[in-house]
Order: structure tokens, then C-alpha cells, then sequence
């Protein structure tokens, strides 16, 4: 019996491997006869992202319809807006109403591990924090995609830190202002005061340790895809799996306990794309919001260093006065690293933007992505309110 069981951990960890190398995005929308393109976008600062694109069947008709950016959270990637397939995820019903629908991958991802001059298993490739994948990547996915569709305005979607970053463009590069006609963010990741989850909370303590440890073991990349990832998650968590109810109750404890049954069959899906890589840096910089309460640039630790870069011996506060776009904030009341008091704190905020708040009853982290119920009480909402924009 042993010798049956360590065949079909050999085959399926071979499996994973041969496949690990595909492009599973494509490779999900092709399950449903959607077409697929792949674009590689340069930064500023000489990383190489790739852009997922959903393009629409008739191009006739999506010219009257402006493209939609659906962007993924940490340790996410584009994967995360489709894997629920044709009826459940919104890059699928964006596509079935017409929209051109393009998912980014932030640098770090499994899809975006390029650098003009670094390598990606160098120290200087993982240089960087969500900071600079919202003032790099994302101003550079909207001038492509306003290039390659000749649109100059069009809807933005993201969920947790795919938030962040957007918060982060709008307040250093006020200019990208005019080229948002919407925003919905799912979760919105900016003050951490209030978070809930006890393993991050912990983690949040004792980042100076923690960080010593990193360092000391020389780990500049986080929870990067792997084949021997993916092979857990398939024999743990996977369909059938005797433990597959520790994964979900782990699972909760991170992101918080949701009134909605998780549907266990997109579990194998999931941990075949995620944890899709971040840097250790990106993690750091959380850590500092959680532990300042406040939504400011990275804290290099030193006074000087700090004053080097920022002109101040501490680390200043993004100005989210500059922000403009009119936002849709969603949260859900059961979520654990997305505390209500932290989302109303972020309202306060936005002084120069109209916004709507909308509390979803029972929903986690992570609902608003892949929960059943995610289409009637979010995904139809923000179809029906760009369509009153067009």
C-alpha cells in the first residue's frame, strides 16, 4: 500500500512540475472556450509584467465599452478572477457581457519574474515593496492597454492589495486620476489598526525577528509558486483530501471565519496558483501598517536612510487627498484582515473622491473572490453600476 501511495505522490508531483511550467491562466480559460492573450509589459524601473487579457469576442460592439483592469491581492495573480468559473468569477462575466478584460501580475508573481539587468533569484530583483508595484506597474498596464485599445479611460476592480497599489498610484501619480472612469475595491487594504487575524497579528509582533531570520537565511522572495506546493495543497487540501478540513480551518483563522460554506472543489484550483510569490519586503511593509496604524511609505529603520529617500527622519503618509476617481469600497464584516472601523478610517480619508461603502454580511477575506454568493451580492452590483456609466 505504501508503494501505490509514494507512485501517486511521484506521478502527481511529475505532473505538477511538467505542468507548473504552462500558463495556467490561459490554460483555465481555455476550459472555457475563452481566448486568451499573454502581453509583456516594461516598467519604468526595468521589470518585465505580464498582462492577461480576456479580449472580447466582438470588437465592434467592445469599442463603446471601456476595458476593465481586475487586479489580484497578495500572493495572488491574475488566476485568482477566473478559477470560478463561467457563472461565479467576474473576469468570465465581464467577458460574457463584452468587456475587454486585462489581469495584471504584479512583479514577483509566477508570471512577472523578469528585470532588464536582475536576475530573478538575485537579492536586487526582490528590491521593492507593494509601493513601487503601484507607482511602477500599474501606471505601466494602463498606458498599455490605453495604447493597445485606444480607450483613455477605463473600470478598475482589485481586491486587498490590488487596492493598495491603486491607493498608492492615485496618491503619488495624481495624473492617473483621468484615466479611471471607476474603481471598485474588494477589500480595501490601506490602515491595518484593527486587524483580527492572529497568525498575521503575531507575525506583526515579532517582525524584527522575523525579519532577522529572513535575513539571516537569505530570503528575499515569500511564498513563491512551486511544484512541491502545489503538490501539497492537491494531497492536503485537495478534493477527498482526510485533511482538507484543517486547511479550511486554517485557513480561516488567517482571513476569518464566513457564513458561506467554501466551495471545495475549486480547492485543488486555487492551490495550483496560489501562493504565487511576493517579496520579503512587501510582507515587511504590511507588518509596518499594522504595527503604526497608519497607511505610510516603507520604514527603512534608519533615520538617515529614511531621510535619504523622504526628506524626514520617519516615513510619510500617503496623500490620499489627491485621490479623485469615484470608488466603490467592499467589505465583508466577517473578514479578518479588513477590519470595518479600518475601511471607515480610509473613507475619512477620501475627502476629494464621491464613494460608496457596502458591507457584505458573512463574507471573509477571501469571499469576495471565490464565494458562491460573490456574484449576487457584489460581481451584478458593479456590472449593473458602470452600466449606468456608459
Amino acid at each position: 500500500m505504501m508503494k501505490v501511495y509514494a507512485l501517486l505522490v511521484i506521478s502527481a508531483y511529475l505532473v505538477l512540475f511538467v505542468e507548473g511550467a504552462k500558463d495556467l491562466v490561459c490554460q483555465e480559460l481555455q476550459i472555457h472556450n475563452y481566448p486568451c492573450e499573454s502581453h509583456e509589459v516594461l516598467t519604468e524601473d526595468g521589470y518585465v509584467v505580464t498582462l492577461h487579457r480576456i479580449p472580447p469576442r466582438n470588437l465592434t460592439y467592445a469599442k463603446e465599452l471601456k476595458p476593465f483592469i481586475l487586479m489580484h491581492g497578495l500572493i495572488g495573480s491574475a488566476a485568482d478572477f477566473i478559477l470560478s468559473g463561467k457563472q461565479r468569477s467576474l473576469g468570465c462575466m465581464l467577458h460574457e457581457k463584452g468587456y475587454d478584460v486585462w489581469l495584471p501580475n504584479a512583479r514577483g508573481t509566477t508570471y512577472s519574474k523578469r528585470h532588464m539587468h536582475f536576475d530573478s533569484s538575485s537579492e536586487s530583483f526582490w528590491n521593492f515593496t507593494w509601493h513601487e508595484i503601484g507607482y511602477y506597474d500599474l501606471p505601466a498596464a494602463i498606458d498599455f492597454i490605453s495604447n493597445k485599445t485606444g480607450h483613455q479611460k477605463l473600470h478598475y476592480v482589485a481586491h486587498s492589495q490590488g487596492s493598495t497599489i491603486f491607493l498608492v498610484m492615485l496618491s503619488e501619480r495624481p495624473e492617473y486620476n483621468e484615466k479611471i472612469i471607476s474603481a471598485s475595491l474588494l477589500a480595501p487594504v490601506a490602515f491595518l489598526a484593527n486587524l483580527e487575524s492572529p497568525p498575521l497579528r503575531l507575525m506583526a509582533s515579532e517582525s524584527e525577528k522575523i525579519e532577522t531570520l529572513l535575513n539571516h537565511l537569505g530570503l528575499h522572495e515569500l511564498f513563491p509558486s512551486t511544484a512541491l506546493n502545489q503538490l501539497g495543497g492537491h494531497l492536503f487540501c485537495g478534493k477527498g483530501a482526510p485533511t482538507q478540513n484543517l486547511c479550511i480551518l486554517v485557513t480561516y483563522l488567517s482571513v476569518g471565519f464566513s457564513d458561506y460554506e467554501m466551495d471545495r472543489s475549486l480547492f485543488p484550483k486555487i492551490f495550483e496558483t496560489t501562493p504565487a510569490g511576493i517579496s520579503r519586503k512587501q510582507f515587511q511593509h504590511f507588518g509596518q501598517l499594522i504595527n503604526s496604524g497608519k497607511f505610510q511609505k516603507f520604514d527603512y529603520k534608519s533615520k538617515e536612510e529614511n531621510y535619504k529617500r523622504y526628506g524626514r527622519k520617519t516615513p510619510p503618509e500617503y496623500n490620499l487627498r489627491n485621490i479623485r476617481v469615484p470608488l466603490n469600497l467592499y467589505y465583508g464584516n466577517k473578514d479578518f484582515l479588513m477590519a470595518k472601523q479600518d475601511v471607515f478610517r480610509l473613507a475619512t480619508h477620501l475627502q476629494n473622491s464621491k464613494f460608496t461603502m457596502t458591507e457584505i454580511r458573512g463574507f471573509n477575506h477571501i469571499d469576495l473572490l471565490y464565494s458562491k454568493e460573490a456574484p449576487r451580492f457584489i460581481y451584478k452590483k458593479i456590472l449593473s453600476d458602470v452600466q449606468r456609466i456608459h
